[in-house]
């Protein structure tokens, strides 16, 4: 990870934490908040790979940790594991419309799940069957309609900075 590209990746997590906790989560939308954060992650894991991914992931997660309310380190684990996985499906080939809109809804669902699994491991009283369905059902769709905005943008972004990231 160069230079240019470890700037443009803090400014991007940064801008969408600011975005996320000053705008999206005081929407009137019903049910849970989008997180955009995910959708950044995933986007970051299908333009560069897993380590972009898992890097991306960990700081935006520990950035989020740190603003919230509950053990530092639940999202920063979670957010890099779906980052990880997401870039196992990066290639430099022609890839499919749906791809994108396919890896950002199990970034999701697995943001969540893995959220939740590791705050029933800490005995979160908040983590219950319903709230993680609530989350679920309202989580995810967010984050699918996200994706045009994000993935194309910060793919775009990623060969604007360094040209030949696209090669490897």
């Amino acid at each position: 990870m160069s230079g240019p590209r470890f700037v443009l990746g803090m400014v991007t997590v940064l801008a969408a934490l600011l975005l996320q906790t000053a705008v999206l989560t005081v929407l009137p939308l019903p049910g849970a908040a989008p997180d955009l954060l995910v959708v950044l992650v995933v986007a970051f894991a299908l333009a560069e790979g897993q380590l972009s991914g898992l890097v991306t992931g960990f700081v935006a997660g520990l950035a989020a940790d740190l603003a919230a309310d509950h053990q530092l380190g639940r999202l920063a684990l979670a957010y890099a594991v779906v980052g990880y996985v997401a870039g196992l499906v990066h290639d430099d080939t022609e890839r499919s419309t749906l791809l994108p809109f396919a890896a950002v809804a199990a970034g999701a669902v697995g943001a969540v799940l893995l959220y939740a699994g590791v705050g029933a491991l800490l005995g979160d009283a908040r983590v219950t069957g319903a709230a993680v369905g609530r989350s679920l059902v309202s989580s995810v769709p967010y984050a699918v309609v996200l994706t045009p905005f994000v993935v194309p943008v910060v793919a775009a972004l990623v060969r604007r900075v360094e040209p030949d990231a696209a090669r490897r």
